[in-house]
């Protein structure tokens, strides 16, 4: 017998975390090996008490070499997914899926993947993440029912991007006007990674007359940004930008006992999932400094919100203009902080935590 006794660890974490399922599964002809985790399901039961319909949603990922830091990272990803569906009131469960990046990516590997979400038969509804684009989500496509977010010549409404960057920008016009005291076209920001999100939110930013500082490691995107106005710093100098706000595109775990002495702005809010390597205590620095932190789970939900109207045939107009409730639920977090003076983290945890079935 193994000594370690990782069954009985595995299910320990699962009470621990509140997690409903953890699955592991792996195709030894591609050497595909992927974590799925479902941390809440929304369910609906018939007449006789069977369960009808269940089903949780979620993103995709190609990333980490290391089973036990995917694992973390999928169970932290699907707890937020959770939240975002509360703040969304929208009956669905929170769930993640990363895939281990410990071998090349190639179109035996995406068709892979795309047989793992089917086996699913839609207990898993995903759409590409991170180390996924959307050349890949359209031969994952090809294999499963259960993927969104796909191009639109694929009969789908694109990246994810653009919604989520457009529900922070009505996110950040309540923000600026509530916490900063001044309109959005009078404060700066320091943009950490110019991805998907964070390239969507700059031109917003840039458009709308803002002052932004930005960086990422990848000198293209660097460049593109820098041609739009933008100062470009290096990776390990954003922190120290002297700035409205700092905004966290790329990925998690990036505030920490190392970076949070760094900050020099007023309020953190971005798009990146978990940006806080611990949350309570995270948040607790950031407030030792004077620096607000917006739950990014009720900043960035305008992304899965894109996916959702994609579901039932909508449009990109559709979910652009949907994406406002953004701005409704930062005003309502803010608003009930102040009445019950309580941080925000905890107000958007009381609020929109969700008790998981």
């Amino acid at each position: 017998m193994n000594q370690n006794k990782p069954a009985r660890n595995i299910l320990n974490l699962m009470r621990k975390t509140g997690c409903r399922q953890i699955t592991f599964y792996q195709d030894s002809d591609t050497d595909m090996c992927a974590i799925l985790v479902i941390d809440s399901i929304s369910d609906e039961r018939d007449a006789h008490g069977r369960l009808s319909i269940v089903s949780s949603s979620g993103g995709t990922r190609f990333a980490h070499k290391n089973e036990d830091i995917a694992l973390e990272d999928a169970m932290r990803l699907a707890k937020s997914m959770t939240r975002k569906c509360r703040v969304l009131g929208v009956k669905e469960g929170g769930a993640k899926a990363v895939i281990l990046a410990n071998r090349l990516k190639n179109k035996r590997l995406l068709l892979s993947i795309g047989d793992f979400i089917q086996i699913q038969k839609g207990l898993f509804k995903t759409a590409v993440d991170v180390g996924l684009g959307l050349d890949d989500a359209a031969i994952i496509a090809s294999r499963t029912d259960f993927i969104d977010s796909l191009s639109c010549s694929h009969k789908g409404l694109g990246s994810t991007g653009e919604n989520t960057a457009e529900g922070i920008v009505h996110g950040f016009e309540i923000i600026c006007k509530e916490l900063l005291k001044k309109p959005l076209k009078k404060c700066s920001f320091a943009i950490q990674g110019l991805g998907a999100v964070g390239m969507a939110l700059t031109k917003r930013l840039v458009k709308k007359g803002c002052k932004v500082i930005a960086t990422d490691i990848n000198k293209r995107l660097c460049s593109q940004a820098k041609k739009k106005g933008v100062l470009i710093v290096k990776p390990n100098e954003i922190f120290s930008q002297k700035v409205d706000i700092f905004s966290p595109c790329a990925m998690g775990d990036i505030l920490n006992e190392k970076t949070i002495p760094k900050l020099k702005c007023k309020i953190v809010a971005g798009g990146a999932n978990n940006p806080l390597k611990d949350e309570k205590k995270g948040e607790k620095e950031l407030l030792q400094k004077d620096i607000l932190f917006i739950p990014e789970f009720v900043l960035n939900c305008a992304g899965f919100l894109q996916a959702l109207v994609e579901r039932k045939g909508g449009t990109i107009r559709e979910a652009r203009e949907k994406s406002k409730i953004v701005a409704k639920r930062i005003k309502e977090i803010i608003q009930f902080s102040k009445k019950n003076n309580i941080t925000l983290l905890n107000t958007a945890t009381k609020l929109f935590g969700g008790k998981k079935k």
